[in-house]
Parts: structure tokens; sequence; C-alpha cells
């Protein structure tokens, strides 16, 4: 065995550790590849730092490369056919996401790779009962840290819930969480021994059983992250989550096209989990009076980060946001395709926690010269990474004033045309 290959091996049987990486990247520049070295360490730092943080939001506006790994996807082992690399298949500078289309081939072809990149997150597709029992018998199992179905999560879930191993899996994400089955998963799932360890849920696609299912969530622990996208949920449905112990102790919740409404916002003000540090609300239904509500509470003073794109704020709503004594905390927000308008930015800039923020996008914004103007009239925070605005709004003079203004912080993007 070469060097570089003990090296890739010692990663991969302590997967947890950086130390063997960090060794890894010292040997790569020792070997004339100071690039690939440079990327390994920029993503070990990477996942030590919180997403609100000016590492973390530097690298995602000005080093994209640090996240995707585009440049150095030729390092991955090379697959074929029933396996596939995620669209973003690095965490900690390695292989790390995979996508696996066949579970039949977990012996032969899967398993395998667990020698050759330190893998944490697989997605699965649909497959025979006999193949997750495969699965399950597989000491590979103790490697993952994330698992993600495709498709219905029962079968799997009945030969891998109480497998040796599960207890490192943290993270659970049912990317099509329809079926009227899947209350009786979820409640199954927290009376086996990978419910007792896991400490996130992510639903996506699940009007059937809706209710049903966030009553089953509050059959377990309470937990450290939840997501729901697409599941239809209402203010009725957040009054069934916060009724129980799931949610008590949240650092990250996030609802993506959720039609949560204005009523939603209120009883959000009510029940948010006081330790709460990212918050994500895209595409919900928000009006001006939710938002005013929800920024009174006082249930947002650890908020780190806040992503309210896809909301229509008129600048009376963004004022009181603004003037709220609750977001003493917060690092980034995110407000792009919100309608602020240059009210809503004068509003921002004037905020009581303007001058904590690292990162603010705005994007997607109807802004004129007058905006402009608020931005340039603002102290500039001292932390500030990224002010995100869209290129084509402003003229040549525009962009260089507020470059003046705001230096590198200052980030120009393309409008996407898809949204």
């Amino acid at each position: 065995m070469s060097d570089r290959d003990a090296l890739v091996s010692a990663i991969c049987d302590q997967p947890d550790e950086d130390t063997p990486r960090l060794v890894f990247a010292d040997y790569l520049e020792e070997h004339d590849e100071a690039a690939h070295a440079a990327f390994i360490r920029a993503q070990v730092a990477l996942a030590r730092t919180p997403p609100w943080e000016p590492f973390a939001v530097r690298c995602k506006w000005r080093e994209p490369n640090v996240l995707s790994g585009r440049a150095f996807r030729s390092t991955l082992p090379t697959l074929a056919g029933v396996i596939e690399w995620a669209p973003a298949p690095f965490r900690r500078g390695f292989g790390w996401w995979l996508d696996v289309i066949m579970a039949s081939e977990w012996d032969a072809r899967i398993a395998p790779l667990f020698d050759r990149a330190p893998i944490g997150k697989v997605t699965f597709r649909v497959a025979p009962l006999d193949d997750w029992r495969r699965v399950a018998g597989s000491d590979r199992l103790g490697r993952l840290r994330e698992i993600a179905f495709a498709t219905s999560p029962i079968e799997p879930l009945f030969a891998l819930r109480d497998a040796n191993g599960v207890e490192r899996v943290t993270d659970l994400h049912f990317n099509r969480a329809s079926g009227a089955g899947m209350p009786e998963v979820i409640e199954d799932l927290f009376r086996s021994y990978l419910g007792r360890v896991v400490r996130g849920l992510h639903f996506h696609m699940g009007y059937e059983s809706r209710d049903a299912i966030l009553d089953a969530i509050n059959t377990g622990a309470p937990l450290e992250r939840l997501s729901f996208s697409v599941m239809g949920l209402s203010a009725d449905s957040l009054h069934r989550l916060f009724g129980g112990p799931a949610a008590n102790a949240l650092d990250e919740l996030h609802f993506i096209n959720e039609p949560l409404a204005n009523d939603g916002l209120r009883v959000l003000a009510e029940t948010l989990p006081p330790g709460l540090r990212d918050l994500t609300l895209v595409s919900v239904g928000m009006r001006a009076d939710g938002l005013e509500v929800f920024a009174r509470s006082d249930r947002l003073t650890n908020l780190r980060r806040l992503k309210l794109p896809g909301n229509a704020l008129t600048p009376r709503a963004v004022k009181v946001l603004s003037l709220t004594h609750s977001l003493t905390a917060l690092r980034a927000i995110d407000l792009s395709g919100c309608h602020i308008g240059d009210k809503g930015v004068r509003h921002i800039t004037q905020a009581k926690w303007w001058h904590n923020l690292v990162e603010v996008v705005l994007q997607r914004n109807s802004l004129s010269h007058v905006g402009v103007k608020h931005l340039l009239n603002a102290p500039v925070p001292p932390d500030l990474t990224a002010l995100v605005l869209d290129r084509d709004t402003f003229g040549p003079e525009s962009r260089a004033a507020l470059v003046k203004k705001f230096g590198d912080a200052v980030v120009f993007v393309v409008p996407d045309p898809f949204g």
C-alpha cells in the first residue's frame, strides 16, 4: 500500500476526525498539489463554522468551489451505473454523499467504496426488502450519519431501524413523505434504536396524513433539526407540532413552500423554541400583519439566521422587523424576492440589528437609485461579508459607488430566469 493509500485508509477508518484529513492535506502540499490541499483545509474549516459567520458566508458568495468542489471531482472514486455521487458530494474535503440507485449492488459495488472515501450520507432509491436487509447487515452502516429516502421509507426503515451501526445516524430525510402509512412509520421509528439517536428529521411532499405525521413526530424525544417542504402545513399544523416535545429544543427549523400565512406566523411568535438559531420561512404566504406579530415575539433572541425569501412584505412590515428588540443576535438575513422596495432598504439599514450583520441578501427586489442612496448612507457593519444585490438592477456608476462603500462585501449576482 502506498503512503497516499494508507492516508486515505486512515481517513476512512476515522471519518469523524479532522486530523487524518489535515495530515493528508500536508502530504498533498509536499507533493505539489497545493490547490487540492487548500481545498481540503478550507472544507474542514467550513464544517466547523456556523453558516452565518464570515468564513462560511465568504465561501458561499466568493469561493463557491469550496462548497461544490467542482475542480476536484476527478479526485473522487469513479462510479458508474447503479451508484452516483450527489451534485454536491464533498464534505470536509472528501466524498461524502452517495446516491444509491440499486441497493442490490450494496455488497458487490457499494460497500467497498467506504474503504476509498469517508462516505457519510446516502440517498436510497426503491429496492425490495431483501436488499434492505442486506444493507442492514453491513458493517459499513456504522459509517453513515445521514440517510435520505427518495421513495417510501417503509421497507428500508423496517430493516434498518435496529441494525448495528445506526447509533451514529443523526439525520433522516424523507424526500417523499406521502402515503397513508407514514404516521405509523414515524411512530415505529421512535420505538426503535435508530429513533432514539436521530437528531434531525426532514420531510418533503406529503399532504396525505399530514397532521397524523406531526402527532407521530411528538411520540419521540426532542429534536435539534426539523424541516418541512411542500407538506401543506397550516396554523393548526403548527399547534400540533409545538404541542409536544419534539420541537422544544430545536436549533434549526425550516419551512419551505408551506401555506402558513399570517395565522401560522402568529403561532410561531407564541411557540418557537427560545434556543432556535436558524429559521427559514420560504414562500409561506407571509404578509405584513403576520410579520409584525412575529417580529415582536420574545422568542427570537437567540436567532442567528433568518431566511424569508418569496414573501411579499410591505415597507411597513419591514419597518416593524427593523425596530424589533428581539433580533439582537442576528447575523444573517435573506429578504430576496420580498418586494421590499427602496423604503424597505432604508428600514433595513436603520435596523437595531444592522450593525451585527454578516450576510444581507436583497436580490430580486425592485430597487432604484433611491435604494442605492440608502445603502450608501448606511454605516458598514464591521463583520459584513456579503451584501447581495442583483447586478442588472444598477448602472455602472451605482455599482462602482457601492463597491467603494462596501468593498469586497458587495456581491452582484445575475438573476436566475427560473426564479
